[in-house]
């Protein structure tokens, strides 16, 4: 007999990106003054593969996401950057990637990373000065990634 809730919160979030993706809404316009963790997260997962870094540039700043706190929105916005190589979030990579130990949050993006010779590059590089900081099961795994070429 319980009734089950609705709520079309993501609809809705999925119409705003869209509609940014199709130029109707600038970054500046879109309506996040309220979102949660949660639609931050539906907004950037749901962001297309071919996502530019122009677009991220103009998420950037409008949002500030490469200074977020959040750890959870910056690993889906770092996602995003690796993908679309957009450069100025490098450094928060580096430093995300050197201070966060969990799995969930870190093996993913160094396989985005390898994906690209570069990104392979980067993601060796920024290995050799997290590795000390992982477990070793992350850590091994980690080790297994690097040796593909």
């Amino acid at each position: 007999f319980a009734v089950l809730p609705q709520s079309d919160v993501f609809e809705r979030v999925d119409l705003q990106r869209e509609a940014w993706l199709r130029g109707e809404r600038s970054a500046q316009q879109l309506e996040t003054a309220k979102w949660s963790t949660h639609e931050w997260l539906h907004f950037l997962d749901n962001l297309p593969q071919d996502v530019t870094a122009a677009q991220l540039a103009q998420l950037d700043a409008a949002f500030d996401l490469t200074a977020e706190k959040n750890n959870m929105i910056v690993h889906s916005w770092l996602k995003n950057a690796i993908r679309a190589e957009y450069a100025p979030a490098w450094p928060r990579l580096e430093q995300f990637l050197t201070s966060i130990g969990r799995r969930m949050l870190v093996k993913d993006l160094y396989e985005e990373l390898m994906h690209t010779p570069e990104g392979a590059q980067r993601a060796r590089s920024i290995y050799a000065k997290a590795r000390s900081l992982y477990q070793v099961p992350l850590a091994q795994q980690l080790d297994e990634l690097m040796a593909k070429d």
